[in-house]
């Protein structure tokens, strides 16, 4: 594979200086130049992650679905990080309803969690999730308590990830076309892949 230089370290007859240089890279590392729905898809599937009731594991899920996407990963880990000890709580609890709901659990045969370990403790929880898991959905009806949880949560993370999807697509398609130089290299780049899926695609059929 051919390397490209990044934009900020190209020889130009003005050089940058080195602010500039670097905010330059971080716009390009955040898919700047990339066509709106992927950046979104990119941006989305991160949050969508985050949200997501494996704890722990969100960084390596997230770096593996852009790998297998071919989206850039750089905006996916970012979008993992709305995803925290702050607004998890809320998101979960509504998340165990929502699957309690959705299984038809009976309310007296399944009491509700234990969410001091989470809204109340030390954020080191998150560093050993078997025990927290244990201390939350209790001995009692584990596996009920875990499913719920799991079914619920996972569902209100994929709804926030569509929806971050279409909201990131539409402002991103606003600010291309208010700069349309960034608007071509992103339909250049874009014309890119589609020539790389076709060869890859007629290198299969043969």
């Amino acid at each position: 594979m051919k390397f490209v230089r990044p934009r900020a370290f190209r020889r130009r007859r003005h050089p940058f200086g080195w602010k500039r240089r670097w905010r330059l890279l971080l716009l390009d590392l955040l898919g700047r130049e990339e066509p709106p729905e992927r950046v979104a898809a990119a941006i989305a599937l991160g949050i969508g992650i985050g949200f997501s009731p494996f704890v722990g594991l969100h960084v390596w899920i997230a770096l593996g679905l852009a790998i297998l996407f071919g989206l850039n990963k750089l905006d996916t880990v970012l979008g993992t990080l709305v995803g925290n000890v702050w607004t998890w709580p809320p998101v979960f609890h509504f998340g165990y309803r929502l699957g309690h709901w959705m299984l038809g659990y009976s309310r007296r045969r399944m009491p509700g969690l234990n969410w001091e370990p989470i809204l109340h403790g030390d954020w080191t929880w998150i560093l050993h999730p078997l025990e927290t898991a244990r201390i939350v959905f209790g001995p009692r009806a584990f596996f009920p308590h875990f499913l719920s949880f799991l079914l619920g949560t996972t569902t209100i993370a994929a709804a926030i990830g569509l929806g971050t999807y279409f909201v990131a697509r539409s402002i991103l398609a606003l600010h291309h076309a208010r700069h349309p130089k960034i608007a071509e290299r992103a339909a250049r780049r874009r014309e890119a892949l589609d020539r790389r899926r076709h060869a890859r695609e007629a290198g299969g059929e043969d």
